[in-house]
């Protein structure tokens, strides 16, 4: 991201940040009713388990979250977590860094998983784990916390660092995803979500 492009969005991000943090502590605790972090991307996305043509909702997450078998912890409603949510354009973007040369949903996740097996050993369903819990902050955390941070930590055990809106991955060698600024602090009952425009790696790929 540009510098220019930086400023002109800190502010309002900023404002928006500070009015949300002032109503909503980190450290809220308790069972909250109404649609969970799941059930949130689920209403912004298209059929469950279908792969669209849509860039801008979260069909591969979706799909993912299921696969790995973490929809049920992405919908306990005592938690408090933070999301950093790749959507469908973050994925293929991600994948054709990795060497995709198409440009569909379907053809996104089947490159995906195919890498996935093949870093896995066989069994792509831990790496998919470990990955999707690298964009799960184990606290609820708004975008002006975020972005005062210098690291974030993650339910995978591995933190990722904080550079104004840039997040610093463990793949030194693609780019690293930012926060949409667009897309910040949607609320769920069980917490928070920021859209990101990358998927976050959680190791040096060979």
């Amino acid at each position: 991201m540009t510098r220019r492009l930086r400023r002109l969005v800190a502010v309002p991000i900023l404002a928006a940040a500070l009015a949300v943090a002032a109503v909503s502590p980190a450290g809220a605790t308790g069972t909250a009713t109404g649609p969970t972090l799941v059930d949130r991307f689920v209403a912004w996305s298209g059929t469950p388990g279908e792969l669209d043509r849509n860039p801008h909702d979260f069909d591969i997450l979706v799909k993912a979250v299921v696969t790995a078998g973490l929809a049920g912890a992405l919908s306990d409603p005592s938690a408090r977590l933070t999301v950093f949510a790749p959507n469908d354009a973050a994925f293929i973007r991600t994948a054709r860094s990795l060497g995709y040369t198409g440009a569909s949903e379907q053809g996104t996740w089947e490159f995906l998983v195919g890498a996935l097996t093949q870093i896995g050993g066989g069994d792509p369903i831990p790496v998919l784990q470990t990955i999707l819990k690298y964009h799960v902050a184990p606290k609820q955390l708004f975008s002006l916390q975020v972005l005062f941070s210098r690291e974030v930590q993650t339910l995978a055990g591995i933190p990722f660092g904080v550079r104004f809106l840039t997040l610093v991955d463990r793949e030194p060698d693609l780019p690293d995803p930012w926060l949409n600024p667009f897309f910040l602090d949607r609320r769920a009952s069980n917490g928070v979500i920021h859209g990101i425009t990358r998927v976050l790696i959680p190791v040096n790929l060979p």
